[in-house]
């Protein structure tokens, strides 16, 4: 069966493609109001494609955009079969600056075996491998008089990119619809050691993250420095002072009790990493930098998936335009995020820096503290049967076995299936690093859309076998 599915998916490979592009096309950027409508006609899109690929569908409406959920007729699937939950997102990050764009980043353009716009990769990319394959295993058990080899609820939200607001309460009242063995997430890259190739890898856990906006606040309006300078504290001096105490001289945070709750890397994940032959050089080569930084007592690769990490993203406040304006700021602000490593809590790293703030001497400046969002870790098991099926996947259809790694961002969706559904995530991606993902000129490696179809097709058979 599977073979046929296969052959399926190479004769029909430039409809898959066009059917990308369509869906490409549609400027579903959540983040902005003005794309409302567009965000919609996306989740039509999807619901359509998913009605073809023979699934239940449904466009749920909540207090933001649309969730579509979909599942497989039970009539059409194999008597005692597993079930998988796919989860995806459709909205995409704004595109700007749009003068940096080689292309328009809603015209996909199609160039040396990649394909250009935004979501090409993320996710919409991603989530067409999974709805390619549905199709496919649609087409040909309907043609041979077979059914589907799992029980698959397909759930593709459109928030992801604006911090998911609406997902948690709808899971919370779908759970008897959203029940599964496990969740299958394509939003991740295939594992590049830094010598060129790729490798398909498996990821079995993400870092958490918990995110502040914070203001100092000292006179009531912008003051001339020649009047006042010297004689009151600068909101702008004394919040650079604060912030340089978040982190001691082996940059390591400050904050008490910070480390106390981080799981230690086992000496199995020690000699795994090591062969997964990482190139430090190669990787901070391709951003333009030389020398790595960070936690003291710990190499790239383990400060990047395994331990926790502090940055400020932004800075504002005061004058910063062209010119001179020598002014005291009333005000002064910062972005401030923390990546949590396994076993943290969003919720108590949160307090904990809000108590940390509020005991810095700020010299009768006073702070406005705004705790944006958060998102605990997630380390799932790495000899799950899911697991198990899935490395069997990709050794079919890549012709090795795929590594097993971590990843150093966060997706906040997985710590709400584990903690409401019990489901640990499984997640297979087939982006490239040079992806430039939330940047000018995204895109996605055609030979990456290839795979990504074919072992997804694979997997689902192999889960048959579960």
């Amino acid at each position: 069966m599977l073979d046929a599915v296969l052959q399926h998916l190479r004769d029909d490979d430039a409809n898959a493609l066009e059917r990308l592009k369509q869906v490409l096309a549609i400027p579903s950027v959540s983040t902005d109001p003005a794309y409302a409508g567009h965000v919609k006609r996306a989740a039509d899109w999807y619901a359509n494609a998913l009605r073809e690929c023979g699934l239940n569908v449904k466009v749920h409406p909540t207090g933001g955009h649309p969730i579509v959920l979909a599942h497989t007729d039970p009539a059409r699937v194999r008597d005692g079969a597993p079930r998988v939950l796919f989860y995806g997102h459709y909205d995409v990050q704004p595109p700007d600056p749009l003068n940096l764009w080689q292309t328009p980043p809603f015209e996909p353009a199609v160039r040396d075996g990649k394909i250009y716009a935004r979501g090409a990769v993320d996710d919409k990319g991603q989530v067409n491998l999974f709805t390619e394959s549905l199709r496919a295993w649609n087409t040909v058990t309907k043609q041979k008089g077979e059914k589907f080899p799992a029980h698959v609820t397909v759930l593709i939200e459109g928030e992801e990119e604006c911090g998911s607001a609406h997902l948690r309460p709808f899971l919370e009242s779908h759970l008897d619809e959203l029940r599964a063995d496990f969740v299958l997430i394509s939003d991740t890259s295939l594992w590049e050691p830094g010598d060129g190739s790729a490798v398909p890898s498996i990821c079995y856990g993400l870092r958490g993250l918990q995110y502040f906006d914070v203001q100092l606040h000292g006179p009531s309006r912008d003051l001339h420095s020649g009047v006042y300078g010297g004689t009151l504290a600068n909101p702008a001096t004394i919040l650079t002072q604060v912030l340089g105490r978040l982190f001691d001289k082996k940059h390591r945070v400050t904050i008490p009790g910070f480390y106390d709750d981080v799981v230690k890397l086992t000496p199995a994940e020690k000699r795994r990493w090591k062969k997964l032959g990482f190139q430090e050089a190669k990787f901070l080569g391709e951003v333009g930098v030389k020398v790595p930084f960070g936690e003291a007592g710990f190499d790239t690769l383990a400060r990047r998936w395994a331990r926790p990490s502090c940055d400020i993203n932004g800075l504002y406040g005061g004058y910063g335009g062209p010119g001179a304006k020598t002014v005291i700021p009333s005000f002064a602000g910062a972005k401030v995020s923390f990546r949590l490593a396994p076993n943290q809590s969003c919720t108590k790293i949160a307090a904990a820096f809000r108590a940390w703030l509020e005991s810095q001497n700020v010299h009768g400046c006073r702070w406005v503290i705004s705790d944006l969002h958060g998102a605990d870790p997630v380390l799932s098991a790495t000899d799950s049967p899911w697991i198990n099926a899935a490395s069997r996947a990709c050794e079919s259809s890549v012709g090795r076995k795929p590594v097993l790694v971590r990843e150093g961002a966060t997706i906040p969706v997985c710590i709400d299936f584990k903690k409401l559904l019990g489901l640990d995530c499984l997640l297979i991606g087939f982006g490239r690093n040079d992806d430039c993902i939330h940047s000018p000129n995204e895109k996605f490696n055609l030979d990456g859309f290839d795979l990504g179809k074919r072992t997804h097709a694979a997997l689902l058979a192999e889960l048959a076998k579960v």
